[in-house]
């Protein structure tokens, strides 16, 4: 751990760990930009294998910015978004903290389709997508908006 005080940082290498109201953060390095003191966290810079969990969700990526101010991550280095076994990966990811929507620049998606539940009498079967996996790169948009918190099969690509 490095402390600078004149550029009210702290730097942490090594398997770097962090923990939050339920969510957690791994990397190589994080830097912390601080405000006035140490609990005014401004903004986090997670570099190297970076990985952030939160129940059945995560994302890596080879780099992260948490921005405090702003309330969102933004993911670079090959970033992928998982909500079970689904996933969304794209150049950039922004993870929109107060809303749970991403945005995804050149996105690509691999979505498993999910059990509907039987019909009732009278009501004729749903059964969306063939089993299996699909895999889709939204045509002619190099850009998608997606919540996390909710299954990536309910169509959240425009």
């Amino acid at each position: 751990m490095s402390l600078d005080y004149q550029g009210k940082s702290v730097t942490f290498k090594g398997k770097v760990r962090a923990t939050q109201a339920g969510s957690q953060l791994t990397s190589e390095v994080l830097r912390v930009n601080y405000g006035k003191d140490f609990n005014d966290v401004r903004e986090m810079i997670a570099t190297g294998n970076v990985r952030i969990s939160q129940g059945t969700r995560w994302a890596t990526g080879d780099h992260a910015v948490l921005d405090q101010t702003k309330h969102t991550v933004v993911l670079t280095g090959s970033p992928v978004v998982h909500d079970g076994e689904d996933q969304i990966a794209g150049t950039k990811i922004t993870v929109h903290l107060d809303t749970n929507q991403s945005d995804v620049e050149n996105a690509r998606a691999i979505i498993f389709p999910h059990e509907s539940k039987a019909p009732a009498d009278g009501e004729a079967e749903d059964r969306g997508p063939a089993a299996g996996a699909s895999d889709a790169s939204p045509a002619g948009s190099s850009q998608a908006s997606a919540p996390i918190g909710s299954s990536m099969s309910e169509g959240r690509n425009p």
